[in-house]
């Protein structure tokens, strides 16, 4: 019989008020070969990063990574730089991709209303347009849904440069 490569992935991310009005960001992942969670606990107003808990399921049980791993990003603030200090912090490149999208999460937190809030045009084209100029005022909305992710007519005119940190 004939061995056909498989592959599943499951990610989810979540953002919450916890009751001492932290937020809790928590990513999780699941797929043929690795299962993680990532949850980055960050203050309001100025989203200063307060706590960080990565857990990696090895040989089924769950294993915390040290923190010793992030203490140069706790401390920062959510906002301009925090990508790259998250690069230059964590060699292991799942935690990273893990904990920006803990980051990315809780600034779309904040972008939720405005979702919700704006307008719905009942043509076509007009819709088109409206999204697209919210994704280039906003560039952190590129590829946080299906309608916004590349290859979307919604994003057509909009270059990588203008949506990613470098």
């Amino acid at each position: 019989m004939y061995r056909i490569l498989r592959f599943s992935r499951v990610r989810s991310t979540i953002v919450e008020e916890t009751k001492d009005g932290l937020l809790k960001s928590e990513c999780y992942l699941r797929d043929n070969i690795n299962e993680i969670k990532a949850i980055l606990y960050t203050e309001p107003p100025e989203l200063k990063i307060k706590e960080i808990q990565i857990k990696k399921k090895i040989d089924y049980k769950w294993q915390s990574i040290s923190s010793e791993h992030f203490k140069k990003i706790i401390g920062s603030r959510i906002g301009s730089g925090i990508f790259k200090i998250i690069k230059s912090e964590v060699e292991d490149a799942q935690f990273r991709f893990m904990l920006e999208e803990c980051c990315r999460a809780v600034i779309l937190s904040f972008t939720k209303q405005d979702l919700l809030n704006s307008p719905r045009p009942e043509d076509d084209e007009e819709a088109i347009k409206y999204y697209a100029e919210m994704v280039k005022q906003n560039v952190r909305l590129y590829g946080r849904c299906a309608a916004f992710s590349p290859g979307s007519r919604i994003v057509e005119g909009i270059k990588n440069d203008q949506v990613y940190e470098k």
